[in-house]
């Protein structure tokens, strides 16, 4: 799998660094399509987010409660977690989460307290970040708001030369989560890798898994069998694209911006001093 690193054209037509498409990875495209008139969505999009649900997902988050769950729209910051705790206070059920990135150390205090008071974490579009390296695994159970929801996975504290004694509180709590942290950080190593050679696409962020990457984590079908997440590069591509990322799905680079289309090239000027035609002299 050295080289193997794809990525989506502006077009939505995978291209290769370095290596030609097969019929084989056009049909993956496709998978999961269908002509079918009477399916909403034949493609298995999702539901796409509005431009506000984007613009407030990519600003600073704060915690607000509805009744029995925890509810963050947004990025995660330093101050997340002490507002977590505040917002915390008793009868919390769960968690409601639409997280495009943030602070590491904060969500990882987050996602132990998760842990510690058993709570459901509830996916609402984008679960990035923090979100999706320790609140995801710290739930106690986990499932989608409906369909457009996914997960993004970032390098996380161990693996950013955090301070010693957050690496250990994050290994702690995937240890308490029952997640493999080699596997993991295996996993989105892969991902995230560079071509060997370079690549003029740009480098993703995050990974986009799907289910079955997530059974390969671990997770059993139980645990994964209320989540949607893209089900093929047509629907991470399109998901990518609506939440402004750039992500790795399937080892292909998807979510990147069209690209400008370029004027059509204007007439080169006559030559200068160029003779003009000669009529007929008169006797």
């Amino acid at each position: 799998m050295g080289g193997m690193r794809r990525f989506l054209t502006s077009r939505g037509v995978p291209a290769c660094a370095g290596l030609g498409l097969t019929a084989l990875a056009a049909a993956a495209l496709l998978a999961g399509c269908s002509s079918s008139s009477s399916n909403a969505d034949p493609y298995k999009i999702g539901a796409l987010p509005t431009a506000d649900a984007v613009t407030k997902g990519h600003t600073a988050g704060h915690w607000t409660r509805e009744g029995g769950t925890l509810v963050l729209v947004g990025t995660v910051t330093p101050d997340s977690a002490a507002q977590f705790t505040t917002a915390l206070g008793t009868g919390a059920t769960a968690v409601r989460a639409t997280v495009t990135g943030g602070d590491l150390a904060s969500g990882l205090a987050i996602g132990q307290t998760i842990h510690d008071h058993k709570l459901s974490l509830l996916i609402d579009g984008a679960c990035a970040g923090p979100c999706a390296d320790y609140w995801f695994p710290a739930a106690a159970s986990r499932r989608s708001t409906g369909s457009g929801s996914w997960l993004g996975y970032v390098p996380d504290l161990s693996e950013t030369n955090a301070p010693t004694q957050q690496q250990t509180a994050e290994a702690k709590l995937y240890t308490d989560s029952g997640l493999n942290a080699a596997k993991f950080h295996a996993a989105l190593n892969a991902q995230l890798r560079e071509v060997p050679g370079g690549s003029a696409a740009p480098s993703a962020t995050m990974w986009m898994p799907n289910q079955s990457d997530l059974k390969s984590l671990g997770y059993s079908t139980d645990t994964v069998k209320n989540l949607w997440l893209p089900p093929n590069l047509a629907s991470a591509n399109a998901q990518a694209r609506a939440w402004q990322q750039v992500v790795a799905y399937q080892n292909t680079l998807v979510g990147l911006p069209p690209a400008p289309t370029k004027p059509a090239p204007a007439a080169p000027p006559a030559p200068s001093g160029s003779a003009s035609p000669t009529g007929s002299k008169k006797g």
